[in-house]
């Protein structure tokens, strides 16, 4: 029995989708990267199910305030200056200006590790003033101050900025285990021993110094394999003058990472300051699963990025409006799966790795899911707006639906439904960012498009 006339057509437009280069090496890269984090997925969450067996409701709780309490600190004062690597990277690969690419690594290795320093000082000296809001006990304050210091061991983004604009998915895709593997074997080890809640905080730790330690070996290897490192000296001087704007685009990147951060990790943070440790937990484990979801979005705009970065530098908009499509539609098919998915086999799941104790995170778990479809629906609007040079708009978007839309609906409404309220603020602003961008990246990009046409006789 052949296929209905509509369904052969979609084939046939998908495949012939794939058949574009481009296309093809944006999701063979967003794969690879996928392999690892599917990996990463799975050994996160043994270890998310581990250490809610292991601790219990509300210890788990507490344990998973401290490791929000270091991860939105670190996010907010780090850098994500593997974006200025790529935005002006791929203009000195094309110019084959080594120097230039030389001066960029420099200004963004300073960024990284200032960033590091500012953000374990806060955390450290922090934690004494945000403990008593959050209902911590002095040993728990104490155990709060050094687990901030693993932030100093997270000289990330250049390294990372330098992978991807090489399509060094492959690398990144092995070292992305590392960090979860290692996890993994400290918290099994401190379950198996019974051991007390300060050892899963050191499993913790290790962990990241472990996963950041090889990505920046990995990184600045391939930067020197390429020749880009020969006769680099550690000169400042003049760092920033052969790119143009990068301090403006650094900033605006910037800012916006640190507001994404309030509808991410921060959101676990805020449940728990709003109704306590043991909604916390219920709330991450809904997330933490949703994360695992619309992991693919995120894997897919890093991968993506670099070819809108070449596109727009070609000013070749018409292939640049079509990869936007194109995403765009399959990344939204994927989403409309993991969510029926996730209906069906939601409340089991919960059930059997977490505990009949934590099937109250069934509901909130929906709502996260479709949540993280509309990201993987809108993937490509951010990287499409920073390849154009637009960095700014990601971040008035995100301002104006955190503080109009999600803020006000998160402290309404946890107050009343827990974490079934953070749930329904996330979705409510979701949907409102994806419409904002898909919005105004048809504004841009029309203009970009207009500029070429000939003007008429």
């Amino acid at each position: 029995m052949s296929l209905p006339s509509s369904v052969q057509r979609l084939f046939h437009t998908v495949r012939h989708w794939f058949a574009d280069g481009v296309f093809r090496r944006i999701f063979k890269n967003a794969g690879l990267l996928l392999t690892g984090r599917a990996t990463n997925g799975l050994l996160g969450l043994a270890t998310l199910s581990l250490s809610a067996r292991g601790l219990g409701l509300e210890q788990f709780g507490v344990f998973v305030l401290l490791q929000t309490y270091v991860q939105v600190i670190m996010a907010l004062a780090t850098f994500q200056s593997w974006q200025a690597v790529i935005r002006y990277g791929a203009i000195c690969i094309e110019n084959k200006n080594a120097a230039a690419f030389q001066s960029l690594v420099k200004f963004t290795s300073l960024l990284d590790v200032a960033g590091v320093f500012v953000g374990a000082a806060i955390g450290y000296f922090a934690a004494p003033l945000i403990g008593p809001y959050m209902g911590w006990s002095e040993q728990v304050i104490a155990y709060a101050q050094p687990f901030s210091l693993a932030i100093l061991f997270t000289i990330l983004a250049t390294p990372t900025g330098i992978l991807r604009l090489y399509d060094r998915f492959d690398l990144l895709s092995a070292q992305a285990v590392v960090t979860p593997l290692v996890r993994l074997l400290g918290i099994a080890l401190a379950v198996f021993l019974k051991a007390p809640f300060w050892a899963y905080l050191v499993a913790w730790f290790v962990a990241n110094i472990a996963g950041g330690a090889v990505l920046v070996y990995i990184g600045w290897r391939e930067a020197r394999r390429h020749g880009l490192l020969a006769g680099m000296t550690w000169s400042l001087h003049g760092i920033t003058a052969p790119h143009g704007g990068i301090w403006r685009f650094s900033i605006f990147s910037n800012l916006h990472a640190s507001l994404s951060i309030i509808t991410g990790q921060m959101s676990t943070f805020l449940v728990g300051l709003i109704a306590g440790p043991a909604a916390a937990g219920l709330y991450k484990i809904g997330r933490d699963v949703a994360t695992a979801i619309s992991k693919p979005a995120e894997l897919l705009n890093q991968s993506i990025y670099p070819e809108f970065a070449r596109l727009g530098s070609r000013g070749d908009w018409r292939d640049f409006k079509y990869l936007i499509l194109r995403g765009a539609a399959v990344a939204g098919s994927g989403a409309a799966f993991m969510l029926v998915l996730s209906i069906l086999a939601g409340h089991l799941f919960i059930a059997t790795f977490f505990g009949a104790t934590f099937t109250d995170a069934y509901w909130p778990l929906l709502l996260l899911v479709a949540t993280a479809g509309m990201s993987l629906i809108g993937f490509p609007m951010e990287p499409a707006l920073y390849a154009m040079g637009r960095p700014s708009i990601p971040l008035r978007i995100e301002t104006v639906v955190i503080l109009a839309v999600y803020l006000p609906i998160l402290i309404v409404l946890t107050r009343i439904y827990g974490p079934m309220g953070a749930a329904i603020a996330s979705l409510a602003a979701a949907t409102s960012t994806l419409a904002a961008m898909t919005y105004f990246t048809a504004v841009q990009l029309r203009r970009r498009v207009a500029a070429l046409a000939p003007s008429p006789p």
